[in-house]
């Protein structure tokens, strides 16, 4: 499908509008020779709205020159200011419109120049834009988003940081009408999906209804479920991992999972109702509506756990599909999982794990370009394999949200080796039990945020943020690739994207190929990264610091004008403003980067102890948190995904290449291999440990976790051959 952006050029101004769900990224260029610090000193940008029914507005701005900061005015005071006054200092700019994006808005963009020293400015030259809503683009398909910001300056101004569920003990039948106002505007279109799915499935007495659960404690979540359980509609497969059936090991709190389990037992019968883990965990997180026939009709599915952190806190989305075909692939997922008792074993056999579903082999009025992996997987290279090969051959950008490295593979290397590429613009986050990573764009993630709101130090005009909590904020997990280039690619869903999770979890993964999905893929992570990124620079902050103000000429110890940077060849900020506003780069663009991954290698895998624990305990999804309250957490949420492609009979793959699959897999096949380790094989041993060590050779100043994992098998090699009879008599 053609790329869903609207762009106007006038007088070496370029602005392109890219429509997301219920966001807009705005991209503004000034030709290299339309700007200097002479006579073309740019201020920034002013922005105005209008929506075919409604009369124009001006954006406004947070920061201005001054912003009015004295002692008699303070942060829940200062008005913000109108953006032909306090010009937007950024080349991109995401709006989120009030009134949301159900039809058209045009925007006006103008540039502003300083007229000499100070804030004076003149006006430049300026563009109007029109751009048309897309999140209904597909009759049978919909993507849906949390807004993910409760530690947020949005948060703070319109709700004053309430928590969001009562004081005490968690329970899963508290009454959630006094957090109604909270809960809509956190869960955003996410929750709005989600709980119009349950309605339709609620109303359709004659349906029957399937739900795969990870963490659940959302109360009317919860009820609806037992509702439809009592009208012997209803199955439900709960994931009873040891987060959700046994004490806390620091508290001794049971958790609430078990009540809520007893509850839907109680409704739906205990013959309606199976608690397992597979390998690990119960990873999905699934409503499957089904004709009375049986036959499936729909499906949602997606990151967002069915819980108050998971909807309310944390950065999730869904995903709802209309499509019988798609959701009878997971209704045979939910079956085979269903007889089986969770178990892995008959799960890795059926061919439903074996390979990429396509869904839809080309895009059409009714659905995108969509394949589907369901594990747990047999080999996880089938779903990692050719994720992995996408990343690596990115033109263009890479935007990515994963989860803990522990669990091995050749996404997380593959996101590494793409951040040194100097001419593509990667950004992305990491979570871990130790906190959040950010990777900035040149390639940095050397600071871990900790999942701090801002408590502490905040400089004005911003105020103190809700906290959230130690647990996972941005628990979406998705990479995307080239946006906005010829092949625009999506991976999202449940899965965590580790080979541990994706050979131990009940997981899924879609492949969306797709422009207009991809857009609205890439603004979420922008709007997130960006979001996240300050607070990460706000981490090495030890006194408070003063007034945050526009630059303008004559500021004091502030020589350089803030748009230099975006001029600088060498700088990844010229990557930045030319990749977003649809220009092709200059000839021998190589930005300067810094990979420094050193907080990801800090918080990467325990030393094994043996098979079970490298493919159990790195495997999955930790509990994502809250002790009794939105502001207590504890613990870690990590969901893994899975790439697409077709089966694997020796049909064409999903990215319409017979080789997808093959393409990675010598280093998948060596990431594999060292997830896996000791092989079954042992006659094979010391060949596979040779080339691992020969593979970590090469790539040293890349990955130094795999250069000393290699120094560690080198100095063991002894020990090794001497027991691997043992060993293997062990499997």
């Amino acid at each position: 499908m053609e790329a869903t952006r609207f762009a106007a050029d006038n007088a070496g101004l370029h602005v392109v509008v890219y429509p997301g769900d219920n966001k807009i990224l705005i991209a503004m260029s000034l030709d290299d020779d339309a700007v200097n610090g002479v006579d073309k000193n740019l201020a920034g940008f002013a922005i105005w709205r209008k929506y075919d029914s409604k009369p124009e507005e001006i954006l406004r701005n947070r920061i201005g020159f001054d912003n009015g900061v004295n002692a008699a005015t303070t942060a829940e005071t200062r008005e913000w200011t109108d953006s032909d006054k306090a010009p937007f200092q950024k080349f991109r700019w995401i709006d989120v419109p009030t009134d949301g994006f159900d039809e058209p808005i045009t925007y006006r963009v103008q540039a502003l120049f300083f007229s000499g020293q100070g804030f004076a400015t003149r006006p430049g030259p300026e563009v109007t834009v029109r751009a048309a809503p897309v999140k209904q683009l597909f009759t049978k398909f919909r993507p849906a988003f949390t807004r993910g910001y409760i530690a947020s300056q949005a948060y703070a101004d319109k709700f004053q940081n309430k928590d969001i569920r009562p004081a005490g003990a968690k329970t899963p039948d508290f009454d959630t009408k006094p957090f109604e106002a909270q809960y809509a505007w956190l869960g955003a279109d996410a929750r709005a999906q989600l709980f119009d799915f349950i309605a339709d499935c609620e109303h359709d007495g004659s349906a029957k209804v399937d739900v795969f659960a990870y963490d659940l404690d959302e109360p009317d979540i919860i009820a609806a479920i037992c509702r439809m359980g009592k009208q012997g509609r209803l199955r439900a497969i709960l994931d009873d991992a040891d987060l959700h059936s046994k004490p806390d090991k620091k508290t001794g709190a049971m958790p609430v999972e078990v009540d809520a389990a007893k509850m839907i037992i109680a409704a739906a019968g205990e013959h309606n109702v199976r608690q397992g883990h597979f390998a690990r965990y119960q990873h999905n997180k699934v409503f499957i509506k089904r004709h009375a026939n049986g036959n499936a009709e729909r499906v949602i599915f997606g990151s967002m756990n069915f819980s108050v952190r998971g909807i309310y806190v944390q950065a999730n989305n869904v995903v709802v599909v209309d499509d019988p075909g798609t959701a009878a692939m997971f209704a045979k997922a939910f079956d085979d999982a269903f007889t089986n008792d969770v178990k892995a074993p008959p799960f890795q056999k059926d061919p439903i794990s074996q390979g990429y579903m396509v869904c839809s082999a080309t895009a059409t009025a009714a659905l995108p370009e969509l394949s589907l992996g369901l594990s747990p997987h047999k080999d996880f290279t089938v779903s990692l394999g050719p994720m992995s090969d996408r990343i690596r051959k990115a033109t263009s950008s890479v935007f990515f949200a994963v989860m803990e490295p522990t669990g091995q593979g050749p996404v997380l290397a593959s996101l590494r080796t793409i951040a040194a590429q100097p001419t593509v613009f990667s950004y992305g986050t990491v979570e871990t039990d130790k906190g959040l990573a950010v990777q900035s764009p040149d390639g940095e993630m050397g600071i871990m945020t900790s999942f701090a709101a801002l408590t502490k130090n905040v400089p004005e005009p911003f105020k103190k943020e809700f906290n959230g909590g130690p647990g996972m904020h941005i628990h979406d997990k998705f990479v995307v690739v080239d946006f906005n280039a010829e092949n625009p690619t999506v991976f999202t869903g449940s899965s965590n994207l580790a080979a541990g999770g994706e050979q131990a979890n009940g997981d899924s993964l879609a492949m969306i190929e797709d422009a207009a999905v991809a857009n609205m893929f890439a603004i979420e992570a922008v709007a997130l990264f960006d979001h996240y990124h300050f607070r990460k620079v706000m981490q090495t902050v030890t006194v408070k610091e003063p007034p945050l103000t526009l630059w303008y000429p004559g500021k004091p110890n502030a020589p350089d004008p803030w748009w230099k940077a975006y001029y600088d060849p060498k700088r990844i900020q010229m990557r930045d403003r030319y990749l977003f506003s649809g220009l092709p780069l200059p000839p021998g663009l190589a930005a300067t980067k810094n990979v420094d991954w050193s907080a990801i290698d800090a918080a990467g895998p325990p030393k094994k102890t043996s098979a079970k624990s490298s493919g159990d305990k790195s495997s999955g999804d930790k509990r994502s948190g809250d002790k009794t309250s939105g502001t207590k957490t504890s613990g870690a949420d990590t969901s893994g995904d899975k790439a697409s492609g077709k089966t694997s009979s020796g049909k064409k793959t999903a990215s319409g290449k017979k080789a997808a699959a093959k393409k990675p897999s010598s280093k998948a096949s060596s990431a594999k291999k060292s997830a896996k380790k000791p092989a079954k094989k042992p006659t094979k041993k010391p060949a596979a440990k040779k080339a691992g060590k020969k593979s970590a050779s090469k790539k040293a100043r890349k990955t130094p976790a795999i250069q000393k994992s290699a120094k560690k098998k080198t100095s063991a090699r002894k020990q090794a051959v001497a027991t691997k009879k043992a060993k293997t008599r062990k499997r």
